[in-house]
């Protein structure tokens, strides 16, 4: 076999496993969110983001890892945390460009009651990363519970684009 034919191919293979490392690697920071979440455990939380994140949500917003984790770290999320709460992801819908990726997921927040668990939030969410260094990073999340509104619908429809199909 032609040295160049074998470099080619190598250098195909390194650039696939690349890609897939960085979709793991974006999987694995939405992966992060719900442990830290349902321990209250800030410093984890705050983490996954850069330091000019912008965690944007139906009511209201964060800007900065700072105040992301000091979120995690609140009453409210404290008595969620006591309750018993349980914040699922579904696997997202990764896209990566270069240093930059994007995703969107379906999020469910489980909260224990007597007879077991209910299902107390459904939402939507957009993720947008940004690599710093050797690390992928959250720089941005848009969430929005699923009430039949509009503004779900459109961050789902990132996911699949115009045409009804993944991109």
């Amino acid at each position: 076999m032609d040295g160049s034919v074998q470099d080619d191919k190598v250098a195909a293979l390194e650039e696939r496993v690349r890609a897939l490392e960085d979709q793991l690697a974006v999987c694995r920071l939405i992966s992060i969110w719900g442990p830290a979440a349902d321990t209250g455990n800030g410093q984890a939380a705050s983490s996954i983001w850069t330091d000019d994140a912008v965690l944007q949500t139906e009511t209201g917003q964060l800007e900065g890892a700072p105040a992301i984790g000091a979120m995690i770290e609140g009453a409210g999320q404290a008595q969620l945390v006591e309750r018993g709460c349980a914040h699922v992801h579904s696997f997202p819908l990764v896209q990566v460009d270069g240093d930059r990726a994007s995703a969107v997921n379906y999020g469910r927040v489980y909260l224990h009651a007597d007879d077991g668990y209910e299902l107390w939030r459904v939402s939507v969410n957009s993720w947008e990363f940004r690599r710093t260094g050797e690390r992928w990073r959250v720089s941005r999340r848009q969430v929005h519970v699923i009430d039949g509104g509009p503004e779900a619908r459109e961050l789902l429809g990132r996911a699949v684009g115009a045409e009804g199909h993944a991109s």
